[in-house]
């Protein structure tokens, strides 16, 4: 998937804020993810006419 490494990044922010006590932030980030992931994934159907392998 060439967007994975903002997937991970969003990730690990997202573990950090839970480890640090931010956990509006962490669910934030966990929104934030999911809607990168449907993106990405409605930029593949968008390009393709078919959804990438390995998306959700």
């Amino acid at each position: 998937m060439q967007h994975e490494w903002m997937i991970r990044v969003l990730e690990d922010l997202q573990t950090y804020a839970r480890m640090h006590g931010l956990a509006s932030l962490a669910e934030h980030l966990d929104q934030a993810r999911l809607l990168a992931l449907t993106e990405i994934a409605s930029l593949a159907v968008q390009a393709t006419g078919q959804p990438d392998e390995g998306e959700p």
